[in-house]
Parts: C-alpha cells; structure tokens; sequence
C-alpha cells in the first residue's frame, strides 16, 4: 500500500481547543503563510459540562487609548523540492490520538507535514480564568480584572519566512 492510499488506523478524540488551537490531520500537510492574532478581555472564562456557578460578579475594566495594533506584513516562501533519490518511508499508525485540552498558541501535527510561516500571538485579560472538568462547583467569587494601558499589546511581527521542503 502506498503513502497516498493508505489507510491509517486513527481515532482523534479532542475535547477541548482554545483560541489560536491548530490540528492538522492527513498523510499530506502543507500550512504556509498561517498567521493567527488575537486579544480578548474575558470576564469570566470558559465553562466546561456539568458544572455549578452561582452568585458570581466578573469585571473586567480595559480603556485602552489604543487596543491590539497588529502590523504583520510577512513574506512567506513556499518551494517544495523533489529529491534526487528517495529514502524508504516508514509508516507509522495510531490507534488512538486523544487530546484532553489544547490552550493557546499550541498545534498537533500528524502526518508529512511541511510547516512554514506559523505565527500566532495573543493577549489576554481574563476576570476568572478557565474552568476545565466536570463536576466543579463555583459559588460566590468576585473577579476583578483592570487594565489601564495607554496602548495594549502592540504587535510588530514583520518577517521574512522561507522554506524549501523535499517532497517524498
């Protein structure tokens, strides 16, 4: 059986992705140019199943004069190669991938996978945080979160990214 027509033997089983979260599956991968940006004010967070939250204030106070500035002019190359001669391949199968929880700026990668040009950056204000599992019980907290930046999170990502891959 070939690399293209094979059959891999793979459960994915992912419970929980956050923001700029990646999970690229396949025998063939290319991510180029990927950029992912992100600034969040969270009051209270994320909540998972089967969870009790009672009398609860969040506050979150952010008067930025000037909020996330994002200047990312990349230069991404992509330049796939076939090589001269061939190495053998060795096939690997999963039988299971499990992924419990993927906080940010994080990627799974499963396959040939040629990577260029990933950027990822982030900000958070978070008033409480993140509540993960079952079963928890969350009674009477008060969260406060202030922020009180002339400018927030300036970002100057401005690069040249190049990638020559070998083709299989």
């Amino acid at each position: 059986m070939t690399h293209d027509n094979m059959r891999w033997p793979v459960n994915v089983n992912v419970i929980s992705m956050s923001q700029n979260s990646l999970l690229i599956f396949g025998p063939h991968n290319v991510v180029y140019g990927l950029s992912s940006h992100e600034k969040a004010n969270t009051g209270f967070g994320s909540v998972g199943s089967h969870n009790v939250i009672l009398q609860n204030v969040s506050i979150v106070y952010d008067p930025d004069g000037l909020d996330t500035p994002i200047d990312d002019r990349d230069i991404n190359i992509y330049a796939p190669v076939q090589p001269a001669t061939t190495a053998p391949v060795t096939n690997i199968g999963f039988e299971s991938i499990q992924v419990n929880a993927m906080s940010q700026n994080s990627a799974v990668f499963v396959g040939d996978t040629k990577l260029t040009g990933m950027d990822t950056h982030e900000k958070d204000n978070v008033g409480y945080g993140w509540i993960y599992g079952n079963g928890n019980v969350e009674v009477g907290n008060v969260n406060v979160n202030y922020d009180p930046d002339g400018v927030d999170t300036i970002i100057s990502d401005q690069d040249m990214k190049s990638s020559v891959f070998y083709s299989s």
